[in-house]
């Protein structure tokens, strides 16, 4: 399994104390656990821009189902 799958597999298990917790924020998760969180995407993809490609996935935390966002990390912004 690939680590953006095991990230998202963990955010998954985790979405609703997630939500609770950064409700209406973006999460960077890596290694199965959340290492930056903000509700501006720009200050997101600024860290994001830091870590290895492939090693991480940022979530938004929206209080709907249907606002899941997967942003793909080998995306270069």
């Amino acid at each position: 399994m690939n680590t953006d799958n095991k990230n998202y597999n963990y955010f998954k298990k985790e979405e609703k104390n997630l939500k609770k917790k950064y409700s209406e924020e973006y999460v960077i998760i890596c290694d199965e656990k959340v290492v930056f969180h903000d509700k501006d995407l720009n200050k997101v993809i600024d860290y994001a821009r830091q870590l290895e490609a492939g090693k991480y996935i940022i979530q938004r935390c929206g209080t709907n189902d249907d606002n899941i966002q997967m942003f793909h990390t080998r995306v270069t912004f």
